[in-house]
């Protein structure tokens, strides 16, 4: 839980300070830790990351901790390059695996296009997940998660009350 807290203040932290130099490298030059692997590869051995190799290499990095040694030095040269003011940040060499990288909204026109319909998108499922949360959900027990249902938590009102119809069905 401890590591959790630190990660939510200061989401470059790692409990392996070279695991967080990798995490700060890949965050000053804006892109994620698996494009920081690609390119480390890439500068090592002048070549792309090979498709068979790329789940074994970041699974290893992510799951068991195992840092290739051509990552280690990819990021060290980046935050040397910050250290000495001289890291472009926007260097195309850097987003070699950012297909968007580069690109901008330049007329206001499709800026208020895309803005009217990501309001839309957003404001058609709040409306919908707050019709399907009133008219198919019973009465939750509490106001904070979990949302138990009343009927789970307190069975006892209603078995009186489903009681309390049955009498009244068989009295009919």
């Amino acid at each position: 839980m401890n590591g959790l807290l630190k990660t939510i203040i200061k989401p470059d932290w790692d409990s392996n300070p070279i695991r967080s130099e990798i995490i700060q490298a890949a965050n000053l030059i804006q892109i994620g830790e698996f494009q920081l692997i690609q390119l480390a590869y890439k500068s090592w051995y002048n070549k792309d990351l090979p498709e068979d190799k790329i789940n074994f290499i970041f699974n290893e990095y992510m799951v068991s901790g195992i840092i290739p040694i051509w990552v280690k030095y990819y990021a060290k040269d980046i935050l040397k390059l910050d250290n000495a003011n001289k890291l472009d940040s926007y260097s195309k060499r850097y987003h070699v695996y950012d297909h968007e990288f580069g690109k901008s909204i330049t007329s206001d026109q499709e800026r208020k296009r895309r803005g009217i319909i990501y309001t839309i998108i957003i404001s058609f499922f709040f409306i919908a997940s707050n019709y399907v949360a009133i008219n198919f959900t019973e009465e939750s027990a509490g106001f904070y998660p979990p949302y138990i249902e009343k009927r789970v938590v307190y069975p006892e009102l209603y078995k009186k009350a489903q009681s309390t119809i049955e009498i009244k069905n068989r009295n009919k």
